[in-house]
């Protein structure tokens, strides 16, 4: 298993990540051969050897055509037609931190980008890692500027720029074969930035809104050093921070940001840990949050059990146990990321009669998977696939097979063996 360590001493940007990831391994060829398959045109990325403070690393930008005065633009002449700011950074935009970027290109909604990607010649990987980034940004905005997540217009985040730095970690991953993705705490920086609304304090508010996922600190860098684009990143992707790490180190890198200031260097350090055997199984450690209730109604007990999910938990379930005075209780049980048991925790309390919480970290073995939207004959579907060495194992999404089940009065199983079999011929071409 590898396992991709972020060291944010001096904070994460978008750019920043892509040259610490090239730094540690990835092929930049590779990278926006992939990066092309987006229809998005008028953009060019750049990487060059730079150093902060002594440390030599990899600077990457993202060149747009409206840089030399052109407009970068969506494939077939698509713009973008939000143009109102939802929050703001500094000069430079949403990297105001490395200072590489201009954001003078049309604005676009989040379901134009999720289109974009959809759309692309992505892997479903990284398909679905870029969609995941993206979302957690939205969800963010929506809360901050309180609107739904499908009515959320990016600004500088919906750039041209941006949408290659975010799909651009989502390949890197994929190069450099990260089954497993931890990091240290964050720097957030210190001090303002000018944005739409006046000066305001860093970290800018989506990146305040996303630091909530995880360990941060302020004031060790005399800027805005974590844009929302490198939050993003980390509370989409990062299973785990400040972790115990075990194996051998196999690559590393540096991305350099472009301001050189004395109080810290401008960079981003990334190790790649590969452990274990071959099995091709994923490892992460998790929370295992328990309680045993005896006083809820089943009604009551069911909500409580849904809202564990909607605050972030991985798994959530319910176990029948004999209590104390013989009495039938249920024993309720939620996995979760270390960065979420707070939210988790914070549920068990607030939505359950109970009055404490049994709290231990396990370690979970998984087999990596992703999903692909299947063209069935039935209609679209989603197909979950996992790998396990050269072997793997598809299953339709629940949800899709339940829904053409009652649409053509078939039976479940009848339609989920159907589809399978339609999928892994398919596959087997």
């Amino acid at each position: 298993m590898k396992t991709l360590y972020y060291d944010c001493f001096a904070g994460i940007s978008g750019d920043m990540n892509l040259g610490a990831l090239v730094d540690a391994g990835a092929d930049p060829a590779e990278l926006e051969r992939r990066l092309r398959t987006i229809g998005i045109g008028g953009w060019r990325l750049e990487f060059s050897r730079e150093s902060r403070l002594g440390i030599s690393g990899t600077r990457a930008r993202v060149v747009l055509d409206s840089e030399g005065g052109g407009e970068a633009r969506l494939e077939g002449g698509e713009h973008g037609h939000c143009h109102s700011r939802a929050d703001g950074h500094s000069g430079g935009g949403e990297h105001s931190h490395s200072g590489g970027h201009s954001h003078s290109h049309a604005h676009r909604p989040f379901s134009e980008i999720k289109k974009l990607i959809e759309n692309s010649g992505l892997s479903d990987r990284a398909k679905a890692d870029s969609l995941k980034i993206f979302t957690v940004l939205a969800e963010a905005e929506a809360k901050i500027h309180g609107r739904e997540i499908g009515d959320v217009c990016f600004h500088e985040v919906g750039a041209v720029d941006s949408i290659i730095d975010i799909a651009g970690a989502a390949v890197c991953f994929e190069l450099l074969g990260a089954d497993r993705i931890v990091s240290s705490a964050v720097e957030l920086g210190s001090g303002t930035v000018r944005c739409a609304h006046g000066l305001m304090p860093v970290p800018a508010p989506a990146t305040a809104e996303l630091a909530k996922r995880f360990p941060s600190r302020i004031g060790g860098a005399p800027h805005e050093a974590t844009t929302p684009t490198g939050a993003a990143i980390l509370a989409a992707m990062c299973s785990e921070f400040n972790p115990k790490i075990s194996g051998t180190a196999v690559a590393s890198g540096i991305g350099i940001g472009g301001r050189d200031v004395p109080e810290i260097a401008n960079a981003l350090r990334v190790m790649l840990y590969e452990s274990g055997g071959s099995s091709g199984c994923g490892s992460e450690e998790m929370f295992l949050l328990c309680a045993n209730i005896d006083d809820m109604s089943a009604e009551a007990l069911a909500d409580f059990t849904a809202s564990l999910m909607s605050a972030g938990a991985r798994d959530a379930w319910q176990e029948p146990v004999f209590m104390k005075k013989g009495r039938l209780g249920a024993k309720v049980c939620a996995l979760c990321d270390p960065a979420g048991a707070a939210d988790v925790e914070r549920v068990f309390f607030g939505r359950s009669s109970t009055l404490g919480v049994r709290k231990t970290r396990v370690l979970r073995d998984f087999l990596p998977r992703f999903e692909t939207a299947f063209e069935s004959s039935f209609g679209p579907v989603r197909v979950k696939t996992a790998r396990c060495g050269c072997a793997k194992k598809s299953k339709p999404e629940a949800d899709d097979v339940a829904k053409i089940s009652k649409k053509f009065a078939i039976p479940f199983e009848a339609v989920s063996r159907k589809i399978l079999d339609e999928f892994e011929r398919k596959n087997s071409d």
